[in-house]
């Protein structure tokens, strides 16, 4: 069952599952397929990669040792690189009229981080169970009540980081909590919800 658990958390990494996600959202909210793979790959520059880099330059300086950050002091700097790159994918966005769904979802991840990095200074809060929780919330909106289905996977991913002892129960369930308000909020916001 571990195996297992080390798996899922993997492939549920944010930095790697963003990649589908943000082509899959694209392709919904952009009529046109080229289009759509053009605000991914802007999309997936400012949300994953200009992050990633800076964490795998760590890497290769030896400045940290696991592309995954699972000690909480090494977190810190590459969760500031990446506040400012998605203040940066925001600004970028607004500048270029992007999708409405688009801008909401660089809200999300903006605000998201603030508050999940805020708390990373005193507690090892559960970024996959919040990556998770939004990725499910956001498809629901866009797909309809099927996807539902979708947040069967909220829990099992919170049982992988639990069961490989990246993060205490109280972790990954804070990590659901916090950003599926957060979600909820900016989405009813952005109009995209009418019931709060």
């Amino acid at each position: 069952m571990k195996k297992f658990a080390k798996i899922l958390s993997y492939i549920f990494d944010g930095s790697y599952i963003s990649i589908p996600v943000f082509i899959i959202i694209c392709i919904k909210v952009v009529d046109n397929l080229f289009l759509a793979l053009g605000w991914a790959i802007l999309c997936l520059i400012f949300a994953t990669i200009i992050p990633f880099l800076y964490i795998f330059i760590l890497y290769r300086k030896k400045l940290v040792y696991d592309l995954h950050l699972p000690k909480k002091e090494n977190r810190i700097r590459p969760l500031i690189v990446a506040i400012i790159s998605y203040i940066m994918g925001f600004f970028v966005l607004y500048v270029l009229e992007a999708p409405l769904f688009l801008k909401a979802m660089f809200a999300i991840s903006l605000i998201n981080a603030v508050i999940l990095t805020t708390i990373t200074y005193f507690w090892k809060i559960s970024f996959h169970t919040s990556w998770i929780t939004v990725t499910s919330i956001s498809f629901y909106v866009l797909f309809g009540k099927w996807m539902l289905l979708l947040f069967l996977l909220i829990p099992l991913i919170g049982w992988a980081r639990v069961k490989i002892r990246r993060h205490t129960i109280m972790q990954a369930i804070l990590g659901i909590i916090i950003s599926g308000i957060i979600t909820l909020f900016i989405f009813s916001r952005y109009n995209f919800l009418n019931f709060m």
